[in-house]
């Protein structure tokens, strides 16, 4: 069954920034694999490529709600089928 789970970023860059991030590559492969660290609205994020990247969200409360939903992503059986942004609003439509 498919979700849809919703994060506010800082702006429309930000925005598009990690919905970059969250998708899967062409091998089905999620490019974030590990939360570094979160610092007040900004949370910090290593990809495949272990290089890290900083998004700033909203506010404390949605990078910690990225960081779960990281979490489920890495560790648990979620796809993520689809990101669409508008403004500073992320959508994440996956499934488990």
């Amino acid at each position: 069954m498919e979700k849809v789970t919703r994060f506010e970023c800082l702006d429309s860059y930000e925005t598009e920034k990690l919905g970059s991030m969250l998708f899967r590559d062409k091998d089905s492969v999620h490019f974030v694999v590990e939360v570094i660290k979160i610092i007040d609205n900004e949370i910090i994020l290593m990809l495949k490529d272990k290089s890290c990247h900083a998004v700033l969200m909203k506010d404390n409360i949605n990078a910690v709600k990225l960081r779960e939903f990281v979490g489920e992503l890495i560790f648990g059986p979620m796809i993520v089928n689809r990101t669409f942004g508008q403004e500073n609003i992320l959508n994440v439509m996956h499934e488990t």
